[in-house]
């Protein structure tokens, strides 16, 4: 078996019981406008509630991932869809083909870096990555102040990370640590002779064996569980541990000493939006002075506006090491990152292994099937041939393989 894979054995509960938020279907033809949200559900709702109030308009609003919302629209799931509010930089950068340019009047005191030269999305707040931990369960010298620390954690399985493929900010935190990985080698870290990337891809192969082998559905479950203390540290985006800080919970929030990454998402109308006059509505409203105050004073998030101020509680960025994040590059390697962070994993499944946690075979394959993982069982007395099955059969070992990957699966 490759290196971890064993922590795989006995799977945290918390993945065992994690399940994908349903779709949502709206009457669009009573609404007025619809909107695409990837935000945290209370912060989008204060806002969105305040913007039916001052207009009267009838807004819809669609929740998920921002991968998932984005592969909707993709697959033409999203025709009454007005706006697509949230998701990281480099995945509307990826989009931006779905979106019509417009140039909100807000956008002059939002800068350049933090916005689409001709229009096509404009920065709503900057995220900062950052490392969150237990207070209650990680002494204080244990704590992880690196990704490096994080990767490295000693429980397997003890570590919260969303899906890159679905989740915009987890894909722009994995991007965050191959650079931060690749700048410790630069600087003289002791690797042998890897190159700074292969060097950073061990400390992501170590990374793969602190979160349990398999990453979390949605991001809300990384400070969630955190909180919780499902599990003892997560990666996530900044406002997230500032949320949780904001209800009580003891979570710590560390800007990563390695360096990380200040990524704005942003808000942008949609390709032939049924409302298009209300979408810039929407847009001027998100972007203006009054949703600011509100996002930084009650959210603690940092509003993309230079005019507003840095929410209590959290440093100013010129106070966080920032590394040199390439939008471009996050774009255009977006499909070979996320194919290289998708493991296949060989797991010995035995009931009697998994009855000593609690858990069984079929707990097994329910986290990797709606992952889009295919299964191939070995068989000892075939001298450990591999065949394509769909679920367990006997006590073995089984190989889950992402899908993308499985055409390259030698099978008989």
């Amino acid at each position: 078996m490759n290196r971890g894979l064993s922590a795989c054995l006995a799977l945290p509960m918390a993945l065992l019981s994690s399940c994908a938020p349903a779709k949502q279907e709206l009457q669009v033809a009573a609404l007025d406008l619809v909107i695409y949200s990837s935000h945290p559900s209370d912060m989008a709702t204060t806002i969105v509630d305040e913007f039916r109030e001052r207009t009267g308009l009838r807004v819809g609003v669609v929740s998920d991932g921002t991968g998932a919302l984005l592969s909707r629209l993709r697959q033409g799931e999203g025709s009454g869809a007005d706006v697509l509010w949230g998701g990281g930089a480099e995945s509307l950068v990826a989009n931006i083909d779905l979106f019509d340019a417009y140039r909100s009047p807000e956008r002059d005191v939002i800068p350049p870096g933090l916005r689409d030269d001709e229009g096509y999305w404009t920065g709503f707040t900057v995220l900062p990555m950052v490392i969150i931990a237990n207070r209650r369960l990680v002494p204080d010298g244990a704590i992880p102040r690196r990704w490096s620390d994080l990767a490295r954690f000693s429980i397997a399985g003890s570590v919260a990370y969303a899906d890159p493929a679905s989740s915009g900010s987890a894909y722009t935190i994995l991007r965050t640590m191959l650079v931060a990985g690749g700048a410790a080698v630069a600087g003289g870290a002791a690797v042998g002779r890897q190159s700074g990337d292969e060097a950073a891809w061990g400390l992501i192969e170590d990374f793969v064996v602190a979160i349990g082998g398999v990453p979390l559905e949605e991001s809300s479950l990384v400070y969630r569980g955190v909180s919780s203390g499902e599990y003892l540290a997560g990666a996530t985006f900044e406002n997230a541990g500032a949320d949780a800080q904001r209800l009580g919970s003891d979570v710590v929030i560390v800007y990563p000493a390695d360096g990380t990454s200040a990524v704005p998402d942003g808000v942008a109308i949609l390709k032939g939006a049924p409302h298009p006059g209300n979408a810039r509505r929407f847009v001027d409203f998100a972007l203006g002075p009054d949703v600011a105050r509100v996002v930084t004073a009650r959210f603690k998030r940092r509003s993309a506006r230079s005019d507003a101020p840095v929410p209590e509680g959290l440093q100013p960025l010129e106070h966080i090491k920032l590394l040199a994040y390439d939008f471009d590059a996050a774009v255009s390697e977006r499909e070979q990152t996320i194919a290289r962070f998708r493991p296949s994993v060989m797991i010995e499944v035995s009931p009697k292994q998994l009855a000593q946690s609690g858990s069984g075979p079929e707990d097994v394959f329910s986290i990797f099937a709606p992952l889009g993982y295919r299964i191939f069982k070995t068989y000892e007395h075939e001298g450990y041939r591999l065949h394509p099955v769909d679920g367990f059969d006997t006590a073995a070992d089984y190989l889950f393989v992402p899908g993308e990957k499985a055409a390259l699966v030698s099978v008989d």
